[in-house]
């Protein structure tokens, strides 16, 4: 019996290898979003340290709270260019989960016609046994009739 071999095996192959591209930058992205939502969480709870803080903080030392409240003020711009930095990663991972659907889309296509390809393949095998078992057959029934 002769060996099965997919003509596009190298296509098939490369659409995996983009299939998995795809699968790690996707995972790459929700690793820096979560590591960008763990840094917002740790800079509020530090907002909020700060600000009981400066309530705690007499007026008399001017100072003291004129530091806190710059440093307070810098902590939020920090937030919102984190927020923003958050937002522009989940963009980016809606699109990462586009391509990678479409990736495996294409590799499933590919497989598919693999799939069809072997069941050609071994359909026609079994025609060639059976040709072969017929005409062994045959030989057999007119040699017994002479």
């Amino acid at each position: 019996m002769a060996e099965f071999k997919f003509s596009l095996e190298k296509v098939l192959n490369y659409r995996e290898q983009l299939e998995n591209e795809a699968k790690a930058r996707l995972g790459f992205l929700q690793e820096k979003s979560r590591m960008l939502k763990e840094h917002y969480r740790s800079m509020k709870e530090e907002e909020l340290l700060h600000e009981e803080k400066l309530c705690a903080t007499p007026f008399s030392e001017s100072g003291e709270r004129w530091l806190l409240d710059n440093y307070i003020k810098a902590l939020r711009q920090d937030m919102i260019q984190t927020q923003k930095n958050i937002a522009g990663v989940d963009e980016e991972i809606t699109q990462a989960k586009q391509d990678l659907a479409q990736k495996s889309k294409d590799k499933k296509v590919m497989e598919k016609l693999k799939e069809k390809h072997f069941e050609n393949f071994k359909k026609e095998e079994q025609l060639k046994e059976q040709r072969n078992l017929d005409e062994i057959a045959s030989i057999r029934f007119k040699a017994q009739t002479y």
